[in-house]
């Protein structure tokens, strides 16, 4: 299977789960969509200002409009529930289950043991050396923000079956993920770029439904990066 025809089958699978489950899943990601929306109306963080700061709102799996790297409150609420959709689509996307209160997924997800200082922690550090490789090189810092993309889901899944991980290894793993991956990622970025600029001529309110595609869509990368590790890992020890 090509590369093309893999994004496709991602995509595909994440359009039906959104078209059969949609008000499940834009409950949950609601709150993010509304933390971002006051914090970019009202701080006026757009994306392309976003990146020449260093940060990569769409380059960390999580979409947020804001990153942790943005101090004002509406920034940090929008990270922490964008982080927290994430983290429930994740689970929907391999499960289809459906939690009892998704509005309130954005609290919820973090009762898991160890996961919201996991968050800042993964967060903090993806911030600061993706922002510290961006004052070297502004392409370097782009290819390094691709790297880290997956540290979140990382972390989740280890703190899900109960490892214990340290934040740098959550980055550490997620560079070996996208090791040959790093262009695919950015073509499956920039596929949903003419949805972005129709969702935000409506004030950002496209959103709404564009963001749990595009979390499920991610997720489904993500696992599709784990299933191609493994089999080339199985392959080198075969040999």
């Amino acid at each position: 299977m090509t590369k093309r025809e893999v994004r496709r089958q991602i995509k595909a699978k994440a359009k039906e789960q959104l078209a059969n489950n949609w008000i499940y899943l834009v409950l949950v990601t609601l709150p993010a969509v509304i933390f971002g929306w006051i914090g970019d109306r009202a701080f006026q963080t757009i994306d392309t200002v976003a990146i020449a700061n260093g940060q990569f709102p769409w380059l960390d799996g999580t979409g947020n409009y804001l990153s942790v790297g943005d101090g004002s409150a509406m920034g940090i609420l929008a990270f922490f529930a964008g982080t927290a959709a994430t983290y429930s689509l994740l689970n929907f996307f391999r499960t289809e289950e459906k939690q009892a209160h998704p509005f309130l997924q954005s609290i919820e997800v973090y009762r898991e043991k160890g996961l919201f200082l996991g968050t800042i922690g993964v967060g903090l550090l993806q911030f600061i050396w993706t922002v510290l490789w961006t004052m070297l090189f502004f392409v370097p810092g782009i290819i390094k923000g691709l790297a880290y993309s997956q540290a979140f889901y990382v972390y989740k899944d280890a703190k899900a079956n109960g490892e214990a991980i340290r934040f740098r290894d959550a980055i550490t793993r997620s560079r070996q993920l996208m090791n040959g991956h790093k262009w695919e990622y950015f073509v499956l970025i920039l596929s949903f770029l003419g949805w972005l600029i129709l969702a935000n001529l409506v004030f950002g309110l496209g959103m709404i439904i564009l963001l749990p595609y595009m979390y499920l869509t991610y997720a489904g990368f993500y696992d599709y990066l784990k299933q191609d590790l493994a089999a080339k890992q199985a392959e080198a020890a075969a040999e």
